[in-house]
């Protein structure tokens, strides 16, 4: 009698073992979770500085008194709903501002020195050694600066907003302020976070080539990465306006720094939501609820953005591949 024959479909899914997909991509998961934080143990100022800045924010509810603020002391202000809360959707957002804008400028820093550095301090011939692909480390790095440090900061953001309205809550409980000073709205506060989010993912798409072309000047320079970075802008800027009078590149270089929030027609819905009344403050709630969400990620801008992306990424990877000196 002939023996059964095995069944080759269920190879790897005896019981008590994983799929060897399973495996596999949980294996690529694991990599990917190490790589990230190498790049948080080694770029230490991607999450020690926005830490800075939250206890600077919150050490700002402890110096605040009595004197004269803005609105504090404005009765037509305090007299309409609206009116209070768009002046706190507002000052919600104003306490999110440090922590972007402090963002911005770690990111870059981090984006033109993540392989250039790697090849000064020589430790690329130790992570090289390791089973990891240049593909993967070179995303990676993308990854971090795109995605993991603006999320990270984004809910830093979340929470240190929270903490600055109990405190301020508290300063007044204890009548150390007046109480215009300490306010709380959860429908605004939630519309803000959700439009700060919102903004946050559109920037990640869009400005995802500017990242990736620091990333491959890093690859690319022997030295000097900050200049190798600005210089060619700067040279191509020159030289078009001498050949033929022209403004091409600087409109190019415009539109892709703040171009796709002209799609989401801002300027019309801040004017249509600025409160009545002499104060006229804007209201962040109303931009959201008239915001079209789709609008940017219909742009086929954006898209050809991410796909020059994804080539100066390839373009990276090919460079760290073949080059381990400086």
């Amino acid at each position: 009698m002939s023996s059964p024959q095995p069944n080759l479909s269920e190879a790897g899914t005896a019981p008590g073992l994983a799929p060897a997909t399973t495996l596999v991509s949980r294996s690529s998961l694991q990599i990917f979770i190490v790589l990230v934080r190498r790049e948080l143990w080694e770029h230490r100022a991607l999450w020690m500085t926005p830490l800075v800045v939250a206890v600077l924010l919150l050490a700002t509810t402890f110096l605040a008194h009595a004197g004269p603020f803005p609105f504090v002391n404005d009765d037509e202000v305090w007299r309409h709903e609206r009116s209070r809360e768009a002046l706190f959707a507002l000052m919600e957002w104003g306490l999110t501002v440090p922590q972007y804008l402090v963002m911005v400028i770690v990111l870059s820093f981090y984006l033109t020195d993540c392989l250039y550095a790697e090849r000064k301090d020589r430790s690329i011939l130790f992570w090289k050694s390791m089973p990891v692909s240049d593909g993967a480390t070179v995303v990676s790095k993308l990854l971090t600066a795109l995605v993991v440090v603006p999320l990270g900061i984004y809910l830093l953001a979340l929470i240190t907003s929270v903490l600055f309205a109990a405190l301020m809550l508290l300063r007044v409980s204890l009548g150390h302020i007046p109480a215009g000073m300490a306010m709380w709205n959860s429908i605004a506060w939630l519309k803000v976070q959700a439009l700060m989010l919102y903004g946050l993912i559109v920037s990640m798409f869009w400005y995802a080539p500017l990242a990736a072309y620091l990333m491959f000047v890093s690859a690319w320079a022997r030295r000097n990465v900050t200049l190798w970075a600005t210089l060619p802008p700067i040279i191509a800027i020159l030289l078009e306006r001498f050949a033929f009078g022209t403004n091409h590149v600087v409109d190019l270089l415009q539109y892709r720094t703040y171009g796709i929030w002209g799609t989401l027609n801002l300027q019309n819905s801040v004017n249509s939501t600025v409160t009545d009344g002499p104060s006229h403050i804007v209201s962040l709630t109303g931009v959201f609820d008239t915001l079209n969400i789709s609008t940017p990620f219909l742009s086929i801008d954006l898209w050809l953005g991410v796909g020059v992306a994804v080539a100066l990424v390839f373009a990276a990877t090919r460079i760290r591949r073949y080059r381990d000196d400086t």
